[in-house]
């Protein structure tokens, strides 16, 4: 029951970006490349959706491929919160009548591939890695823009974020180190 809900909410997502898109007043933003950090809000906005999708599908591929208890549990937890904040971002996405691209970039999809070769504590660790990094970047991010953002919404969403991001890391972390000893 959970993945046909989970399969209508995609589909719901990918039917209001279709939406948006072919709105002609609407602007399509794509994020750029990794390592390129957005210029705009707007830039941003798409890049931490796009982020966000990436650990909730990330995390429901580690539900189905751990068979470590914390693990699992972290797992459940990014696709729980990770998909709140995609929602919340959707939502202001919507209000800036900006179409938002679904599913996987290129380097995610990659490391959502590379990830799915692998089993047992090999993709445990694999995937802690994975999220230590990704929530290294991402708190980074989301702390310019804290600063950066003029939208007075996104930047009230973006420093309630931060707390969030900081427990994500440091849980990752400590499970990462758990699984190296």
């Amino acid at each position: 029951m959970k993945g046909f809900k989970q399969g209508i909410a995609s589909s719901l997502v990918v039917l209001f970006v279709l939406t948006l898109s072919a709105r002609g007043d609407d602007k399509l933003i794509e994020k750029k490349p990794a390592g390129n950090e957005p210029a705009t809000e707007k830039e941003f906005l798409a890049k931490a959706i796009a982020c966000d999708i990436a650990e909730i599908k990330l995390a429901e591929l580690a539900i189905k491929q751990t068979s470590n208890k914390d693990v699992e549990k972290f797992a459940r937890r990014m696709r729980e919160e990770h998909s709140k904040c995609r929602d919340a971002l959707m939502e202001r996405a919507k209000e800036l009548k900006l179409g938002v691209l679904e599913g996987l970039d290129k380097d995610k999809q990659a490391t959502h591939d590379r990830l799915s070769k692998l089993e047992g504590s090999q993709f445990d660790r694999a995937y802690m890695r994975e999220m230590v990094e990704n929530h290294e970047k991402g708190l980074r991010s989301y702390e310019t823009w804290a600063e950066k953002a003029k939208d007075r919404d996104l930047a009230g969403h973006v420093k309630k974020t931060i707390p969030k991001l900081k427990e994500h890391l440091e849980e990752a972390r400590r499970i990462s180190n758990n699984l190296k000893s």
